[in-house]
């Protein structure tokens, strides 16, 4: 296999940490980054995940005291905010594309420029700034946040909220932004057709542990307390029936079927733009200019008097 490529030289010792824990516990690299996305959320909990800690470490526990994987738990979340103070960049989205997805799905992080770009076009500062309102902004399907995190450098007030159908990318989100001190929540579901897994609150709250105060930035929360993002009805017929139009069928030796009523968002979301792109090269100048901005169209009132916002 060729040599990883990453974008930021800080993501190479996270990989040689992810590598050694591999090494050590005898598991798949994918498996090692997993359980450890999973330990830096439960070390950010405030010792109110102490449980899923205690479970997502048992295979890593073999060995003498020192050469443990677990041993290297405390190693990659040092090396994480270390290289987050000097690069503030998405290091765990890096890492996670180029050595563990491997694009697998369709998943391609937007690059961060694209996203600063997006955010400033799509983002509006002064929107209910002045009538007492919190804005939020919305986005559907977040992968490592990258889009989220500029949405707030462009308003820092604003509460962010993500989903995403990969529990490994809201895992990576929920540190993004708690690391970066946000405020937000965090859902691992399907934005089409509204099942949802589990989801974080992001931002600074104390918990009373038995071993005395402690401060977190992330932590677990019912479903019913997290707002869930959506996409509007017509947006989703819209995918879906491009989806059943256009989606290349499963190969005949894949075991596993999807379920018809679940719809990848990376893929629906491409084809999506595909068709449209299709449609605008058939209109003329005139009515394309005639047109709404897409960064117009998304925003609608909710009962908490919170506005919601589409990043796509």
């Amino acid at each position: 296999m060729a040599k990883e490529q990453f974008i930021y030289s800080h993501t190479r010792q996270l990989f040689n940490t992810v590598e050694s824990v591999s090494q050590r516990s005898g598991v798949s690299r994918g498996k090692a980054f997993e359980d450890l996305l999973q330990a830096c959320v439960a070390a950010l909990a405030a010792e109110t995940m102490e449980p899923s800690y205690f479970e997502t470490i048992k295979d890593h526990l073999e060995g003498a005291q020192g050469k443990r994987g677990v041993d290297l738990f405390p190693k990659f979340l040092a090396q994480l905010i270390e290289g987050m103070s000097e690069q503030d960049q998405d290091l765990l989205g890096d890492l996670f594309e180029e050595a563990i997805s491997y694009g697998e799905k369709g998943q391609f992080m937007t690059p961060e420029s694209v996203s600063e770009l997006l955010a400033e076009l799509t983002v509006n500062t002064e929107e209910k700034m002045n009538q007492g309102h919190t804005t939020t902004i919305n986005d559907p399907c977040c992968g490592t946040g990258r889009m989220l995190l500029k949405a707030g450098e462009v308003n820092p007030k604003a509460e962010l909220v993500g989903q995403d159908l990969d529990a490994r990318c809201v895992r990576i989100t929920a540190l993004n932004l708690g690391l970066r001190g946000k405020y937000g929540y965090v859902v691992c579901g399907n934005s089409l057709t509204l099942e949802s897994k589990f989801a974080y609150r992001i931002g600074s709250f104390y918990h009373e542990s038995p071993n005395g105060r402690r401060r977190g930035v992330i932590r677990e929360i019912p479903l019913e307390e997290a707002p869930i993002p959506f996409v509007s009805d017509t947006t989703r017929q819209a995918a879906q029936d491009l989806f059943a139009h256009e989606a290349v069928p499963l190969k005949t030796n894949q075991k596993k079927q999807i379920p018809s009523n679940i719809i990848e968002v990376p893929q629906w979301l491409f084809l999506l733009e595909q068709r449209m792109d299709n449609v605008n090269s058939e209109k003329d100048t005139d009515q394309i200019e005639k047109e709404e901005p897409p960064s117009t169209r998304s925003v609608s009132e909710q009962d908490n008097a919170k506005t919601q916002r589409k990043l796509f």
